[in-house]
């Protein structure tokens, strides 16, 4: 399995917290729900390529990634800031998770 492939997996269990969150809070609609739903996937895929260049995970690349991707969703009016910081704080999280699954594979090539 390819490190990115790894990170994919892991980044997907750090934004479960966050997913949980803006899912089944008391929101207006159901497709209000699925665009965050769809937008969350689409931003653990670009965290995941942005780690995947990265030659040393240090938790400051990693939340710089994470900031960078979340706050460009915000931007954009995808999500809303309140959306945006839960997203951060439960990605943030889950860094140490996401660098013991990566960093062996990066140091075993």
């Amino acid at each position: 399995m390819k490190a990115k492939d790894v990170l994919a997996g892991v980044a997907i269990g750090a934004v479960a917290g966050a997913v949980a969150g803006i899912l089944f809070a008391p929101k207006s609609g159901k497709e209000t729900r699925e665009d965050i739903k769809e937008y969350l996937h689409e931003m653990k895929d670009k965290i995941a390529d942005e780690i995947g260049k990265a030659t040393n995970l240090t938790k400051e690349t990693y939340n710089k990634v994470v900031q960078k991707v979340v706050k460009g969703y915000e931007a954009s009016k995808k999500i809303s800031a309140e959306e945006a910081v839960e997203i951060i704080d439960n990605l943030e999280k889950g860094f140490e998770t996401v660098k013991s699954k990566i960093q062996p594979e990066k140091t075993s090539k």
